[in-house]
């Protein structure tokens, strides 16, 4: 059997973040615009749905968030990047482009009734 090396390209973990959100936590908090505003960028901002679907929005992307600086091999702060999706899949956007030269997240977000979770995976690429 041969064995094969993938290429280095873009193949190092650098880090692996998760974390949970109770969603009724997000429910209570009295101001949830303010709330939106301390982690979600603007872009972020204009895809918070109405209605019913806006708490486990903030609640799933506020794990997202978490997730993804705790698996950030730098300091990484909320506005440094933005989790959007496409169609289904969510993915990450650095707002410097020397993170998004450097760096690939994989991040996955679910959510029941009751928690919002979110893992994220870092991948170091070689530039």
């Amino acid at each position: 059997m041969e064995l094969y090396m993938l290429s280095p390209l873009c193949m190092e973990i650098a880090g692996i973040g998760v974390d949970v959100v109770e969603i009724e936590e997000v429910r209570k908090a009295r101001f949830k615009k303010r709330l939106a505003e301390y982690f979600l960028t603007r872009e972020e901002m204009r895809y918070i749905p109405k209605g019913s679907k806006e708490v486990e929005f903030l609640a799933s992307r506020f794990a997202a968030k978490e997730a993804t600086i705790k698996a950030f091999p730098k300091k990484l702060r909320p506005h440094d990047f933005a989790v959007l999706k496409k169609g289904a899949r969510p993915y990450i956007v650095f707002s410097s482009q020397k993170d998004a030269l450097r760096y690939t997240v994989h991040i996955s977000i679910s959510h029941t009734k009751r928690i919002a979770t979110a893992v994220a995976i870092v991948v170091e690429c070689a530039v």
